[in-house]
């Protein structure tokens, strides 16, 4: 017992230390000043950047952990009166080979080379902003807002170029301090930098290049010193917007094949306004008024084929912004505030959103969130949440977060919580521990009805397991949050084992001995369950990728329900089971495809599915994406087919102007729609949008009406950005 309980004293000690060390070791990278300005135009060539220190030391950490980079990275650091520059020289024996079809702003980098910046001005290793450029100088950035977690939703106010040549591709990023969070009076920020090199899948890194870590893990970045005498933040940032949109008259089709009109046409004006008012250096108001999300992307349709409701992600940029600071409990199936719950209703539609506050930031040690907003229309709600982190050891934290939702003529309905989040490295090993706990009432005074789970995580690289366990209760109804489903005790949890063997050109093999989800009802009853094991799996060394899976599931529907229009599933006890094909090849190829196929049991019949999707990639100006899904199901109660279809083409004529044309139908409502976007960004923060949507009937006798749409809009929108 003494040996043992030592060396548990002995992995904690490892696990705490784990920091300590990292910062004695810490590399620094120091930033020259400049006087004036370079121009951005992607090739660093200005004197300045001669004076710089380089940063030149890169490892791998694919495909081979610890060894040198392959090929030859430069980067160097400017500070302007204005914001920091960073110029980057990519070298490549075969400048032939650099992929780059990616144009679009927040494009999916995996398909390309690009360089990612990660930048931790607070230096408290939890937090910090990650930029990305590719060799089109297309922009990537998102908000890091945890242990190995970032929020790719937030768009800062930045700019970059980029540029190939004869012996690679080089890139000038420039970020204006106003769109950094720091201390006055810091000297020194966190730091790491990546490399992505597409035609070798080769990853290499400053910092953190152990397989088990990544350019997210802030324990070991290193520190960009020079930075003395920085700029204050300006007091204010302004964003109004102007729109004009017309529609058409709203149809319903009828079963005689003609439609009826629900809603006539319009026309509309209208303005609103976005602000952030900087209260602290580190502390942000931002307000919204009469604000307007028509430059969103639609949802996706999608054929349901279970009896619980779908999670939706959010879209809207004034939810998405440090959106990671309201984050509670388990996403897409109990967490304790779901922005979709304010400004839409249930059926996805707009409900206006009068005004909105929210207030975000550190405070010492102490992450804090407060968002309210007014909803008008036939809602007319306040909300309102308020969230608070406190740091706890070198990454973790413990939390407290309520929320309140009242609308008129009803009592105010309650919502509280507490959670933590610990990580730790455990002999070099990430571990997490996590848990929450949470209650909500109806009323004041009204009875109180609980969610909690506990998590314990091993995410690394030769193994990825981890065991859970929660229960809701039946009553438990957060007003602003998402709910699978209540009243059950639910354990779940997986063994993995990924081995690298060096062979054959494969990079990596994944053998799942076990994953499971057992969720009863609280009578002890079992509601569903499902398992799986994958006996072989594999990435290879191209990108491509396979696996076979075995599936058991174990459904026990209390009550009938329609599965699909005219399919009905009686309550009962149903097992099936199947088996699953995923192939996958590399993104970097021109074209890449997927495909998932199955067979087997469905409940008290069979089905065979098939989802293709294929991308076709012309660099760097055409983007083409086409996805199809086909479940085919024969059963006594009545056969079936489900059936879904997208299509998704980007067209860019440079990383600031671009269109997207978005095409979807599926069977179950037998609807075609389309959202075709073109987006220009003239400057820096400051946008102009034209959408069109629209949507028809299918299915019909006598085909698709064409010229009679269910509805149609046609949207301009400017939004213009400026700081005092």
């Amino acid at each position: 017992m003494k040996a043992h309980s030592g060396a548990w004293v002995a992995w904690v000690l490892l696990g705490l230390g784990g920091p300590l060390r990292a910062a004695a070791q810490e590399p620094t990278l120091q930033v020259a000043r400049l006087a004036g300005e370079v121009q951005l135009d992607g090739l660093p060539d200005e004197t300045a950047w001669r004076i710089a220190d380089s940063l030149t030391a890169l490892t791998q950490r694919e495909p081979t952990s610890g060894a040198p980079a392959t090929e030859r990275t430069v980067v160097r650091f400017l500070a302007a009166p204005g914001g920091l520059y960073v110029g980057l020289w990519a070298y490549d024996r075969e400048p032939g080979s650099i992929r780059h079809a990616q144009l679009r702003r927040d494009a999916d980098f995996s398909s390309d080379d690009s360089f990612s910046l990660l930048l931790d001005p607070q230096r408290d290793r939890r937090s910090g902003y990650l930029f990305s450029v590719n060799p089109n100088g297309a922009m990537f950035d998102s908000e890091v807002r945890g242990a190995d977690d970032d929020n790719p939703d937030w768009d800062g106010v930045w700019d970059a170029r980029a540029r190939i040549g004869p012996d690679g591709w080089t890139a000038e990023l420039f970020i204006p301090w106003q769109t950094l969070r720091y201390r006055p009076g810091e000297l020194a920020w966190g730091m790491n930098l990546r490399r992505y090199i597409r035609q070798q899948n080769e990853e290499v890194l400053w910092r953190g290049w152990m397989r088990q870590q990544g350019l997210l893990f802030q324990q070991e970045e290193g520190t960009l010193t020079g930075l003395d005498n920085l700029p204050r933040r300006r007091l204010l940032e302004l964003r109004p917007y102007f729109l004009a949109s017309g529609s058409r008259s709203e149809r319903a089709p009828l079963p005689s094949g003609q439609d009826s009109v629900t809603a006539a046409g319009s026309t509309d004006l209208k303005t609103g306004l976005d602000a952030k008012l900087a209260l602290a250096p580190t502390m942000t108001l931002d307000l919204t008024a009469n604000t307007d999300f028509a430059q969103v992307d639609a949802d996706r349709q999608v054929v349901n084929l279970t009896r619980f409701p779908l999670f939706f992600p959010e879209k809207r940029p004034f939810f998405l912004e440090g959106s990671g600071t309201f984050d509670f409990g388990q996403a897409e199936r109990n967490t304790l505030f779901y922005s979709r719950r304010i400004g839409l209703d249930n059926t996805g539609s707009a409900v206006p959103l009068v005004t909105g506050v929210r207030l975000q930031g550190r405070v010492g040690r102490e992450r804090l969130g407060l968002l309210a907003t007014r909803t008008g229309g036939d809602e007319d709600a306040w909300d309102l949440v308020a969230r608070v982190k406190h740091d706890v050891l070198s990454r973790g934290y413990a939390g407290l977060m309520g929320t309140l939702q009242h609308l008129p003529g009803r009592p105010a309905r309650l919502a509280a919580g507490a959670d933590f989040q610990l990580p730790m490295l455990v002999g070099g090993q990430n571990l997490v521990f996590s848990a929450f706990g949470a209650g909500t009432r109806d009323r004041a005074g009204g009875a109180v009805s609980t969610a909690w789970r506990l998590f314990l995580d091993y995410p690394n690289d030769w193994s990825d397991d981890f065991l859970a366990v929660s229960r809701i209760e039946a009553g438990y109804d957060p007003a602003l949050g998402f709910v699978r489903e209540r009243g059950i005790l639910r354990h779940t949890g997986a063994f993995r084992l990924s081995p690298r063997p060096g062979i054959l050109g494969i990079r990596k093999l994944d053998f799942t001995f076990l994953e499971w989800d057992v969720t009863k009802q609280l009578d002890g009853s079992l509601s569903h369950s499902s398992f799986e094991m994958r006996p072989v799996g594999a990435e290879f060394e191209s990108g491509d990728a396979f696996e076979f899976n075995l599936q058991r599931t174990v459904d026990v529907p209390d009550l009938d329900f329609e599965i699909f229009p005219g399919s009905t599933i009686p309550a009962g006890r149903y097992q099936f089971d199947r088996a699953e094909v995923q192939l996958t090849t590399s993104p970097g190829r021109a074209v890449s495809a997927e495909l998932v196929a199955s067979v087997g049991d469905f409940y008290d019949g069979t089905s065979r599915e098939l989802s293709p999707r294929v991308d076709l990639r012309v660099a760097p100006h055409v983007i083409t994406a086409l996805e199809y899904t086909v479940q085919a199901v024969r059963r006594p109660g009545g056969d079936f087919t489900a059936r879904e279809a997208r299509l998704r083409f980007d067209v860019a004529a440079s990383p600031r102007f671009n269109t997207t044309l978005f095409l979807q139908w599926e069977n179950e409502s037998d609807r075609i729609s389309i959202n075709a976007r073109l987006h220009w960004t003239p400057a820096p923060g400051s946008d102009a949008y034209l959408v069109w949507s629209s949507a028809w009937p299918t299915g019909l006798d006598q085909g698709i009406r064409w010229s009679r749409p269910l509805r149609g809009t046609l949207i301009g929108k400017l939004n213009y950005y400026f700081r005092i």
